[in-house]
């Protein structure tokens, strides 16, 4: 006979919605993953957008060791997988849609936050760094206000019972308002400027800080921005020499334009010295220890040692 699991908050039973998040999130993060893909085989080249979502993706599997620290719970009305079983401490139910929720949100919430900045630096004057230290606050907030109430009030996850003074709804659904939302203030713009703003011109932080400048050579001049493709001119022709306009074969031009591949290296700065391939892996590798890294110790670590030290239990989240 199998063990019996936690408990499950009232507020979590009967979640509205549950559909959008079993069937919409899921099929509209893998087909946002895919053309990211599809784009990055094109074009030969790792893009931001590839290397944002699917860093993004790979860092879901510490999700549920953080939720276990903040005590959070997820509706068990979710669908559910069942891959992290083995880590030894976890939250009780791992929806199915957060892996590709968290390939799309944080991609989201970076694009959005150096569109912001880049703003900010333009009106004002500012260096990217402090106009993103100066939205860190206001943006998280309003996002994490807006969601986290939403998922509480209409049953999807809670904080319960959550550290800190928290807001409660009817239904008994909860939120904190200030642990964790400071720990989210923190590492998803941090991660947004070490990545830079697209489109890419140059190395970014991940890649300088593991020194792949040593495998290119700068480029002389500012990076070239690919001429667009103005198909050839219209001309005069035809029986009789009369005024009849004949575009000529469209051949020619289309050998004269710039593929993908060439597209992206003409706005880079830099050439490679090395197999392009072995550049690029070098440059998911970066990206990947960076992000693993990090979001363990500036998120993960912290949520586990709250917990730990306090010796704050749920019997929901056991």
């Amino acid at each position: 006979m199998a063990a019996a699991g936690p408990p499950v908050p009232p507020a979590l039973v009967d979640p509205s919605g549950a559909w959008f998040f079993n069937w919409v999130i899921p099929l509209l993060g893998g087909l946002i993953i895919a053309l990211a893909v599809a784009d990055t085989i094109r074009r030969r080249r790792l893009t931001w957008g590839f290397l944002f979502l699917t860093n993004s993706m790979l860092v879901y599997w510490m999700e549920t060791v953080g939720d276990w620290g903040q005590q959070l719970v997820y509706s068990p009305a979710f669908a559910q997988h069942h891959l992290l079983d083995w880590l030894p401490v976890k939250t009780p139910h791992d929806p199915l849609f957060m892996p590709f929720a968290y390939a799309c949100y944080w991609t989201v919430h970076a694009f959005v936050v150096l569109r912001i900045g880049q703003f900010l630096v333009r009106r004002f004057g500012w260096s990217l760094l402090r106009a993103i230290a100066v939205l860190a606050i206001p943006v998280n907030y309003t996002w994490d206000f807006l969601v986290e109430s939403l998922a509480a009030a209409m049953g999807w996850w809670v904080y319960d019972p959550g550290f800190g003074p928290h807001i409660e709804f009817g239904n008994g659904g909860r939120f904190t308002v200030l642990w964790t939302i400071g720990l989210m203030s923190l590492w998803p713009n941090l991660i947004a400027y070490w990545a830079g703003k697209p489109p890419v011109h140059t190395l970014n932080y991940f890649e300088r800080f593991f020194g792949l400048e040593r495998f290119t050579t700068p480029r002389r001049g500012e990076p070239e921005t690919p001429p667009a493709d103005l198909g050839t001119p219209w001309t005069a022709g035809g029986p009789g020499d009369a005024a009849v306009l004949v575009r000529p074969p469209r051949q020619l031009a289309a050998r004269r334009r710039l593929d993908r591949r060439q597209e992206h290296d003409a706005r880079l700065d830099f050439d490679v010295t090395l197999p392009r391939w072995k550049f690029e892996l070098a440059r998911f590798g970066a990206w990947f220890v960076v992000f693993q890294v990090t979001f363990f110790v500036m998120l993960v670590l912290p949520l586990v040692a709250m917990r730990a030290l306090t010796g704050h239990d749920s019997v929901y989240v056991p």
